[in-house]
């Protein structure tokens, strides 16, 4: 009696903490905080993440795709929606991450004021743009080799920009989508697109920590059908979707309308456009170079 007591307590306490299969996987999710993640914000929204088995522990935001990354370097997060550049980047600094699905194409745009003509008027003049690791600055760095132009470059994030735009401190800005279509709102001009430098730009994506992939890669499909399922739902109930993500950002629905055209939502990962994004970076001597292959979860 005395042995199966013990063989009862020992059983109650696997039970109550969790251990090994009993346990559901608590993940910790991240998006920059613009339209390009408008398929985790329907996802919460419609509540497809519980729907197909994941448990989201927290749902951050973050201002930046590199602030993501680092996010993601210390292990503050398991699965980010992030922009493919900065992605790219960690994984060539040793972050343990796979891209598993994209979430859509360009959504860069080249901001000005209304006497801007031409890309070559800017030559040698101040823009903004955020941070090196930054898809806004791949693209801003392409315009310079495309136009042959050179700028000079003031580091801010995408809100400082929109405060620097208004006050007339620059006359240029290299901006990611949805901060492009509020300048725009406010009587600024979209010169040039990443489209224009870039046809067929992979602009945002859904990684997954290692760790979680190889503990458990069925909730990393699941993961990818919830993507598909909310990009699905964004392309073919747009205004319920404007709806969704511009109450997450707290901007008014013609302006998350007028962005979110400005991008195409796709879930298809475009290999030979993502290897082009890591040669060109190795080029520039921000990473090393590496095979697209090994950033990409083969899924079995």
């Amino acid at each position: 009696m005395k042995k199966l007591f013990f063989i009862l307590i020992i059983l109650s306490v696997l039970f109550s903490s969790g251990c090994g299969s009993f346990k559901k996987t608590s993940l910790n999710f991240a998006v920059e905080m613009n339209d390009h993640a408008a398929a985790a914000y329907v996802a919460e929204a419609n509540k497809l993440y519980g729907k197909y088995g994941i448990k989201v522990g927290a749902f951050y935001q973050y201002a930046t795709g590199m602030e993501l990354a680092a996010a993601l370097s210390r292990g503050d997060i398991n699965v980010g929606y992030v922009c493919v550049i900065p992605a790219i980047i960690a994984y060539s600094r040793g972050v343990p991450i796979k891209i598993v699905s994209l979430t859509h194409e360009y959504g860069y745009e080249l901001v000005t004021s209304k006497d801007i003509a031409n890309v070559e008027d800017l030559n040698g003049a101040e823009v903004t743009c955020p941070g090196a690791g930054s898809a806004a600055n791949f693209v801003m760095r392409l315009v310079e080799e495309k136009y042959g132009v050179k700028f000079k470059v003031l580091r801010t994030k995408p809100m400082e920009e929109i405060t620097l735009m208004e006050k007339g401190a620059v006359k240029a800005a290299f901006v990611p989508e949805h901060y492009a279509s509020i300048l725009h709102s406010k009587g600024f001009k979209l010169l040039l697109r990443s489209q224009d430098v870039f046809p067929q730009m992979p602009g945002s994506c859904v990684v997954v920590k290692d760790n979680i992939i190889s503990k458990n890669p069925k909730l990393v499909k699941n993961i990818i059908k919830v993507t598909n399922i909310a990009t699905a739902f964004v392309n073919s109930n747009r205004s319920k979707a404007v709806e969704i993500v511009a109450n997450h950002l707290n901007c008014d629905d013609s302006t998350i309308r007028y962005s979110m055209n400005n991008l195409l939502y796709t879930t298809k990962i475009n290999k030979s456009a993502i290897q082009k994004e890591i040669d060109t970076l190795a080029k520039w001597g921000y990473i090393k170079k590496f095979n697209v292959d090994e950033i990409l979860w083969q899924e079995n």
